[in-house]
């Protein structure tokens, strides 16, 4: 995943999506998930896998296309909108702000980010739901 990411966001990089409007929001979405409490981090992290754990449940619930899809719809919806916090998705967005000019080392993205979802998340996929 996190090469997977990186390579991804080198792309973004290299396309010209890193520019403007776009820099300015990579950049301050990676100051904002870099500044949180590691309790804050993991916390947002558990609450964000749980809603992606109940999307994989409601998914597998439904029995058509059209009820898998409500049913990962809801849940994501909410963690996105609500701000949680997701390991894998932020391999990408926080490597992107880096590369976009964001003022953050490669060591407060994993200590300050990376550390604590990892734990948040896997505490989540293993115990809820």
């Amino acid at each position: 995943n996190i090469l997977g990411c990186g390579a991804f966001a080198a792309a973004a990089l290299y396309a010209g999506f890193l520019v403007g409007g776009t820099q300015q929001l990579a950049i301050t979405t990676t100051m904002a998930k870099t500044s949180m409490s590691f309790g804050q981090a993991f916390v947002k992290a558990v609450m964000c896998n749980w809603m992606v754990c109940m999307a994989v449940f409601l998914s597998e619930a439904a029995r058509d296309l059209g009820g898998k899809m409500v049913g990962i719809w809801f849940p994501i919806s909410a963690f996105v909108a609500m701000s949680m916090e997701h390991s894998v998705a932020n391999m990408f967005l926080i490597p992107a702000g880096i590369m976009a000019g964001a003022n953050v080392s490669v060591a407060q993205m994993i200590l300050k980010n990376w550390i604590p979802l990892c734990l948040g998340n896997a505490l989540a996929g293993g115990g809820c739901v």
